[in-house]
């Protein structure tokens, strides 16, 4: 308690990790419960109670709403926070002691110690007198007990009362009780009383009539309605409101307070917020412990954190379990090894006294569960906390446990046919060591075939794997599947004996024999695309897969398809696109829906190709309809439909329908939220879709972020190959930003022949290293313009080509009649409107300056930046990246708003910046700034060149 503090200090909760900082980030994070708080402390005697959970930051939400409070009055207030109700093993007698030990908590009657401390509070003469009289009362031996403490209450209240109306008529008062000098004079006091559902009975009817006092107003937090916390929240002037976790949005403003930044990475904030449950303080656990270990990183306002999980401090566990005893602990640590603990049988295994304990102290609660109650750890991060600081023999001994109760407690059923009770018992029995009967572990395998926690389902997946009783069919199932969820979290040291295992299985002529030909195929195919993966020879690949697929020729089409679809992924991957194109399936959609479940891999690549010839429409429309068939049936791939939502975001992007492609990432990152094992969080294509949106609405910063940000974990881990075109977006994005250091480093590693996503989208890799050159005025540009060209005709890649002649006609600014002649052809395939676009802008460069050469007009450069394509802005010293990115969008006739809307900041700033443009560049106004874009457009050679490498 800070009773001799002064308004407007305010006090600190008394946590490790509780500073001012996360009092004032839970303020920021939700106002409207802080408003609502103030409010209902403005009635004379007003008393709040805060419900909520432990964590959730109902003490700082009730110092900031008291002080908010005492900031709208113009009298005088006292802020008195009391300290936390003490252990019973304390040695402390009262919450009253340490801060009115005057008052003789915990030795008189409760009206007496209540007067005592309002008289401290206020400095009450009045309270002094009436406390001394209850003392003779108190001692009268003859007088009923509970009489005499309702006369005292009623007696103090009164003259309370009279002496709070005289306060108000007077500005001044005398205190009998002598107040520490900082102390300012207060005829009014706001009482904060942190966990009132854990005070002791006397405690609990001392503060009661503490607050009879109608100068008194109160804020108490409390985990649960008890009988004293409900005594306090009844009556007038009493309100009860329930502090409810944050919600994502709220835990993004928290968290960027808190660490003061401007936002919290989606991956990162969605990560900590389920992992926490919105639990503020369990949020700042998380956000603060990145920090201090360094996997905190921070660029241009954001925060993210580089690790894959998030380690729990050991402080945490101090905090929370420092009182427990070695056997309650045991039992803490099997609540949170198998939450949420639905079985009784589980239940009657533990002490039921520790539970007792664990119970009263909130480390152990119950949730409302499908099937009832059901136990979990009390406290976000807790179970996980246990959990990861488990030795792997205290872990096995837990699994062990748990397994042997639930499987004891059978009888004579089936789990097969108890799905809930079928996967605990296979859980618990694989990680504690048993020998599960093969029947178990497949109809669990078949549970889990729509999804799961991809770690679980790989486990699972390798127990099915190398089980004996397993038949060839179930053994190659159960490999592939193990396969593919490998690569996708990255797990080499599984991947690697698969490939073994499944190598082994086609050579045994008697397993080959068992399996369906699709099966076969299958394996056999991601034998050969993982060799093209790890950077095999193609045609020794193309051999492989023309050998297989002679193979199958008398097989049903399926199979066939099944062949040819990994011949295109691996054609693709290796940057082959041409040949990728022609293997491709039809257009037209089959009436065999197996057929088109075996070609969706390879429509998704058609589509990115189908992109880059300028056939976009076609692309879309492929892209949405193949996504839709691939989620029919009851065996979904999740890479295909993730695959297919990318290859449709990169339709839209291409095409420049900025609207578009935004509304499908919204769809993506919605259906990726909704599930929390969705493969989507481990692929990075949510957030390259991001990345890319970002480039075509100019917001060059926010462009720069997110690309850093999924570098780096592409840089753990890249499952599809993508990092190659996120490092040629960085690329672009640093060299508009002006930062040509970093521009040049992305420009180096966006020429690395990574196989995967990156050389299947080649040409718009490609295209954007170009426009970095040219923003960098790099020398090198037109001989890589012109190599570009060539190499889009050479793979028939209308749209790359296209653009590559426009960049030879820019930087030249000048047209040869033959370029000219091809780009018409070429703007003739590439789809509306962004053929035209470019052939119009390259028929204004032909016509030449003239005239125009002052002219603002310039409708063809505007649409091509609303299409995504951003021509460079004259070279000037000195100006800031937001001073680019504002330039950029201002010479271009947008207007200030506008700018605004689209960089999100103020339209003040914006002006601002225009301002310090406007300086820089030598220009007064919008005009003058977009008749000097316009000129360095229309003359060539006016600005010098500087080498983009050394």
């Amino acid at each position: 308690m800070r009773l001799n503090q002064s308004f407007p200090e305010p006090g600190t909760p008394g946590s490790p990790i509780a500073l001012d900082r996360q009092r004032a980030s839970v303020a920021a994070a939700i106002p409207e419960l802080l408003e609502r708080v103030s409010e209902a402390l403005a009635p004379q005697g007003a008393v709040v109670v805060l419900l909520g959970d432990a964590g959730t930051g109902r003490l700082a939400i009730a110092e900031e709403s008291a002080l908010a409070f005492m900031r709208a009055v113009a009298e005088p207030i006292r802020l008195v926070v009391l300290p936390q109700p003490p252990h019973a093993t304390s040695g402390i007698a009262s919450v009253f002691t340490p801060d009115f030990p005057d008052a003789g908590a915990g030795e008189g009657e409760a009206a007496t110690v209540a007067m005592r401390i309002v008289a401290e509070i206020l400095g009450d003469a009045v309270g002094d007198a009436v406390g001394d009289a209850g003392d003779e009362v108190a001692g009268d031996a003859g007088t009923d007990r509970e009489s005499r403490r309702d006369a005292e209450a009623a007696t103090w209240q009164a003259e309370s009362s009279a002496e709070f109306e005289a306060s108000e008529a007077s500005a001044t008062r005398d205190p009998v009780r002598p107040q520490a000098p900082q102390a300012p004079q207060a005829s009014q006091a706001v009482l904060i009383a942190p966990n009132v559902d854990f005070y002791a009975p006397h405690d609990a009817r001392v503060l009661e009539i503490v607050l009879r006092d109608p100068r008194m107003r109160a804020i108490g937090t409390a985990r649960q309605l008890t009988s004293s916390v409900e005594r306090l929240g009844i009556g007038a002037g009493r309100t009860r409101i329930s502090v409810a976790p944050l919600d994502l949005h709220q835990a993004g403003v928290y968290l960027g307070a808190l660490l003061g930044v401007d936002r919290i990475e989606a991956e990162t904030l969605r990560r900590w917020h389920e992992a926490a449950g919105g639990n503020s303080y369990a949020l700042a656990v998380l956000a603060l412990s990145s920090d201090g270990s360094g996997a905190l990183r921070r660029s241009r306002g954001t925060a993210w954190t580089t690790a894959d999980t998030d380690d729990v401090p050991s402080e945490y566990a101090r905090v929370l379990i420092g009182t427990c005893t070695p056997e309650e602990l045991e039992v803490l640590e099997l609540v949170a090894l198998a939450e949420p603990v639905t079985e009784t049988v589980l239940l009657r295994s533990v002490d039921a006294a520790c539970l007792s304990a664990l119970f009263e102290r909130g480390l152990v609660v119950s949730r409302a569960h499908a099937e009832g109650l059901s136990l979990v750890a009390g406290h976000p991060l807790l179970a996980s906390l246990l959990r990861s600081g488990m030795s792997p023999v205290r872990r096995i001994q837990l699994n062990d446990q748990i397994f042997r109760v639930l499987s004891d407690d059978l009888g004579a059923l089936d789990p097969i046919y108890a799905p809930e009770r079928l996967m605990r018992l296979v859980v618990f029995g694989i990680e504690g060591g048993h020998d599960l009967p093969f029947s178990w572990l497949w109809a669990a395998f078949e549970l889990m075939v729509r999804g799961g926690d991809p770690r679980l389902v790989l486990n699972l997946a390798l127990a099915v794997t190398a089980h004996p009783g397993a038949d060839a069919m179930q053994a190659g199932a159960a490999a592939l599947r193990a396969y593919r969820l490998a690569r996708l979290i990255g797990d080499t040291r599984s991947l690697r004996p698969l490939l073994g295992i499944m190598q082994h299985m086609l050579d045994r002529s008697e397993s080959a024999a068992q399996m369906t030909p699709m099966l076969r195929v299958r394996i056999a195919a991601t034998l050969i695309k993982q060799g093209v993966w790890d950077d095999g020879d193609v045609d020794i690949a193309l051999a492989a897969f023309e050998g297989l697929e002679l193979s199958v020729a008398a097989e049903d089409a399926p199979v066939i398809e099944a062949v040819r679809s990994a011949r295109v992924q691996s054609l693709a991957y290796a940057g082959r696109l041409r040949e990728a194109a022609l293997a491709a399936p039809e257009p037209e959609v089959s009436s065999d829906l197996k057929a088109e479940w075996v070609r969706s891999p390879a429509r998704a690549i058609g589509t990115l190709i189908l992109d880059q010839q300028g056939a976009f429409g076609r692309a879309v429309a492929s892209a949405e309809n193949t996504r839709m068939l691939s989620r029919l049936g009851p065996r979904v791939r999740p890479d295909f439909v993730d695959m297919q939502g990318f290859s449709w975001l990169l339709g839209y992007w291409v095409s420049g329908s900025t609207e578009s492609a935004r509304q499908v990432l919204e769809e993506l990152v919605t259906e990726a939220t909704a599930d929390a094992h969705a493969e989507a969080h481990y692929s990075g294509l949510v957030e390259a879709g991001a990345v890319l949106i970002a480039v075509q609405e100019g917001r060059w910063a926010d462009a720069t972020q997110a690309a850093e940000r999924l570098l780096d974990r592409l840089g753990r881990h890249d499952s599809w190959g993508l990092a190659p075109l996120i490092q040629s977006v960085l690329a672009l994005a640093l060299a508009v930003l002006g930062e040509r250091d970093g521009a040049v480093r992305a420009i180096r590693a966006a020429t690395v022949h990574t196989r995967g996503i990156g050389q299947a989208v080649g040409g718009h890799r490609r295209l954007l290293v170009l426009r970095a050159r040219q923003w960098l005025r790099d020398p090198d540009t037109m001989v890589e313009a012109e190599r570009l060209a060539a190499w889009a005709n050479a793979e028939g890649l209308s749209l790359i080509e296209l653009q590559a002649l426009h960049v030879i006609a820019f930087e030249s600014r000048a047209v040869r009649p033959e370029l000219l002649e091809r780009v018409r052809a070429l703007s003739a395939d590439v789809d509306p409107p962004l053929g035209g676009a470019y052939l119009a802008h390259i028929e204004r460069i032909e016509a030449g300056p003239g005239a125009g050469a002052r002219d603002t007009d310039e409708p063809e450069v505007r649409m091509l930046a609303e299409l995504g394509v951003w021509l460079p802005l004259p070279p000037a010293a000195g100006l800031t990246a937001r001073e680019r990115e504002v330039a950029l969008l201002a010479a271009l006739g947008h207007s200030s708003r506008f700018i605004a809307e689209r960089l999100h900041i103020s339209v003040r700033t914006v002006e601002t910046h225009l301002s310090n443009v406007f300086a820089k560049v030598g220009v007064e106004n919008r005009d003058e700034l977009r008749v000097w874009a316009a000129r360095d457009r229309a003359g060539a050679g006016s600005a010098p060149v500087v080498p983009a490498q050394g």
